[in-house]
């Protein structure tokens, strides 16, 4: 409905306002007072609950504003103080630390693109203004022109939709490679931050009974390690008395986090092959002797040589499959290196898979009449070639088997693959890597209270 109001000089119109610009602007100041209390209030909740914080302002509170930005012109001024509160209060509390204007910039960018979505109100106001207005010029002229042509005008401003769309994502995308301009470091973060899956933790909603909810020292610590921020609070020095780091943290074989890491990975994968149906799936299975002389150096021919995953059926039906699992970090030195040289990180999957292939794939063709395919991943969230085509093939069989969509499937995956090799990371990151010597309880008398 339409509320006169003479005296001030415009009505409110379906959230949106008609009337002059001072009115306009008094409305928009109104809304932005209310805005503002609300990510204040979520902010004081990101203390302690920064992901639950960050999800909520991700699904829902963000576009609470978007509606007015679309109707009402020339607001960007009234969000800036919006934005100052964002990036004051809410985004510290979220991450852990205050942000430099570049880093303010990097979190404004999508999901997809790296970033974290989180949109500065101030800039958007204006693009979300044009965009409207661009899409729904058709609908204008068929009111104008008492057009009854409904059909016509919906496609018209469908089709601009489409372009707007298109002409977002390549203003994003500008904006990403602006960043990234001179940066290695940065475009290498973005970079992996935009892998297929790398982000789906941040996509996901934060269910703890799914395990899928960080605590406030874990979020943290994710972000940190997303955007290569500073960890607080690390020893200076690891037990293996070399200096320590994240990235050190996350490549230490000393604690058996890397062993764990992998082991999470690979008891993921089997519960997959399970769930979709393959038969006499099977964790470190033994394979059968052989001669060392009948295989090349390259080739793994030791007695007790294993595979992490075996099953039947996984490519042909009744035909065996073996699958071993490696992960990797960019950060370590030796990746690290060669990724800021320019290697992409294609070339660091297929390197590692040709490594796997060179040391089992002939053993097992030949001796155990099988197939041999290697799990890649990165601790980034990346998956190797081979790895994605195991990930689409499961998602199939289980899509058919369990009669629910692709594409839901497929993410349920990525997904918690994501938060199991996350979930390991944080727990090397802070674990304890030094053995503690405990009294022994030989002699204790247990009969002590009877």
């Amino acid at each position: 409905a339409v509320v006169s109001t003479q005296s001030t000089g415009g009505a409110r119109h379906l959230g949106a306002t008609i009337g002059t610009s001072d009115f306009s602007k008094q409305y928009v100041d109104e809304q932005v007072d209310e805005w503002i209390a609300m990510v204040t209030n979520l902010a004081e909740i990101a203390r302690t609950h920064p992901h639950l914080a960050y999800n909520n302002f991700i699904r829902s509170l963000r576009f609470k504003w978007v509606y007015l930005q679309r109707t009402i012109p020339d607001t960007a001024a009234s969000f800036s103080r919006l934005e100052a509160v964002i990036r004051d209060k809410l985004i510290p509390n979220l991450v852990g630390r205050y942000c430099s204007d570049l880093e303010r910039r990097v979190l404004a960018l999508p999901i997809s693109l790296g970033g974290l979505g989180i949109d500065d109100p101030s800039k958007t106001a204006e693009h979300m203004y044009a965009n409207s207005t661009f899409i729904t010029e058709p609908l204008v002229e068929g009111i104008l022109n008492h057009s009854t042509d409904i059909t016509k005008i919906e496609e018209k401003c469908a089709e601009r939709r489409s372009e707007c769309q298109l002409r977002e994502m390549k203003r994003r995308r500008g904006e990403k490679e602006a960043l990234e301009e001179g940066n290695r470091t940065l475009k290498l973060t973005l970079e992996l931050n935009t892998e297929p899956g790398a982000s789906s933790w941040l996509t996901d909603k934060p269910v703890a009974a799914l395990g899928r909810e960080l605590s406030q020292l874990e979020f943290v610590d994710a972000i940190s390690l997303r955007y290569n921020f500073h960890v607080a609070n690390l020893p200076s020095v690891c037990v293996c008395k070399k200096e320590n780091s994240a990235d050190h943290a996350l490549s230490c074989s000393h604690g058996g986090f890397t062993i764990s890491r992998h082991n999470e990975i690979r008891d993921a994968l089997a519960d997959f092959c399970s769930h979709a149906g393959l038969k006499s799936v099977e964790i470190e299975k033994t394979l059968q002797t052989v001669n060392p002389m009948d295989f090349p150096h390259t080739a793994n021919t030791a007695p007790d040589a294993r595979m992490d995953i075996f099953c039947i059926g996984m490519w042909r039906r009744q035909m065996s499959s073996f699958v071993d699992v490696s992960i990797f970090h960019p950060g370590a030195p030796s990746y690290k290196e060669r990724l800021n040289k320019g290697t992409p990180m294609k070339t660091l999957y297929k390197e590692k898979a040709a490594r796997k292939k060179r040391a089992y794939n002939r053993r097992v063709v030949e001796k155990e009449g099988g197939s041999f395919t290697p799990f890649i991943l990165s601790t980034s969230g990346g998956l190797g070639v081979e790895a994605e085509q195991i990930l689409k093939l499961l998602a199939t069989k289980l899509s058919l088997r369990h009669h629910d969509p692709y594409h839901e499937v497929i993410t349920f995956l990525r997904t918690r693959i994501r938060f199991a090799l996350l979930r390991s990371m944080l727990i090397a990151l802070r674990g304890m890597r030094k053995k503690i010597d405990i009294p022994s309880m030989a002699g204790y008398d247990w009969h002590l209270f009877e």
